[in-house]
């Protein structure tokens, strides 16, 4: 544990400050649902914040009709994700910060149960939801995990819940759908990293505070209903490339040419003889083309990190 949790621990006995984000772009089918779900939640002390990315929709206009009970923030345009984010956590007055998507729509005490392993523990540093499709029956999400080559899977995707994924448990990292940061950790790592316009980020904060010596726990007792790839459609070209995009920034940035080279491309030419490689194959290569060329500035920054700043893991 490192020593300086200790000082950070939040009471067992008071509720720490929350703040919740949400990030909107053309979310008009959702955000009345998304906004009413977590007004209703029973958690105080908390804050709302809207951010909403320079929608073309009635979005916005749906908004403003709880803007009594919310902050919004206007963005002049569309910043993606990570910089979306960012803009509502810079105004944030939280304690934790909760980034929620809104084409969510939370269950009652989401939040009381999001946050309680805040207060169990000073190792935790991220939690995360349990993620149902839209019918309520089946898995989205229970906890994410990285295969070698960089490819996330979600653990219990599509599974019926019938409670197997109802223990709390360490995972890679939490979804950005419905996540908490402790803010003191969010600012030491600098924020989102805006270089993952789309896809990675999640996996991108909850690396780096991991390596900070915190843990990223899965809470399954915090539930959440969600569409899922809204905006980009799922296994199109374009979803292809920005997925791919963001998922060989992650390997260069966090591990070196020694993995790059002996883990990640044996593992990359085996994934290619089962993935549907033709339908892949123009968005992949674009996404070779825009990150490789980085390769050299993420290897050097990276084994400085990894070697100088890392902390070091004290022996019991």
């Amino acid at each position: 544990m490192n020593s300086s949790n200790s000082e950070n621990r939040i009471p067992q006995n008071e509720n720490p400050f929350v703040s919740v984000v949400i990030l909107n772009y053309n979310g008009k089918p959702f955000i009345k649902r998304c906004l009413e779900t977590v007004l209703a939640d029973p958690y105080e002390p908390k804050e709302i914040l809207l951010v909403d990315n320079a929608s073309q929709d009635d979005s916005l206009a749906i908004a403003r009709q709880m803007q009594e009970r919310i902050t919004i923030v206007e963005n002049p345009q569309n910043y993606g994700f990570p910089k979306g984010c960012n803009q509502g956590i810079k105004l944030a007055r939280g304690d934790i910060i909760v980034l929620l998507n809104v084409d969510t729509a939370v269950r009652r005490d989401w939040l009381i149960e999001l946050i309680q392993p805040f207060k169990e523990s000073a190792e935790i540093g991220v939690t995360g939801s349990k993620l149902l499709f839209l019918d309520g029956k089946n898995i989205q999400f229970a906890g994410g995990g990285m295969r070698p080559n960089g490819l996330t899977y979600h653990e219990g995707y599509a599974f019926p819940d019938t409670g197997e994924y109802d223990f709390p448990r360490e995972v890679e990292y939490i979804t950005g759908a419905s996540m908490a940061i402790r803010r003191d950790l969010l600012e030491r790592a600098g924020g989102l990293d805006e270089g993952f316009p789309l896809y990675y980020e999640d996996l991108d904060i909850c690396r780096r505070i991991h390596d900070m010596g915190y843990r990223i726990l899965y809470q399954p007792s915090s539930v959440v209903l969600h569409y899922e790839t809204f905006g980009t459609k799922k296994q199109s070209q374009k979803y292809y490339y920005k997925y791919h995009r963001g998922r060989l920034r992650f390997i260069l940035k966090h591990f070196g040419l020694r993995y790059f080279l002996f883990t990640f491309l044996p593992a990359e030419y085996l994934w290619t003889k089962h993935c549907g490689f033709l339908k892949q194959i123009v968005p992949l290569l674009r996404a070779y083309s825009t990150q490789m060329i980085k390769a050299p500035y993420f290897w050097t920054i990276g084994f400085v990190r990894r070697r100088f700043l890392l902390p070091r893991k004290i022996a019991k």
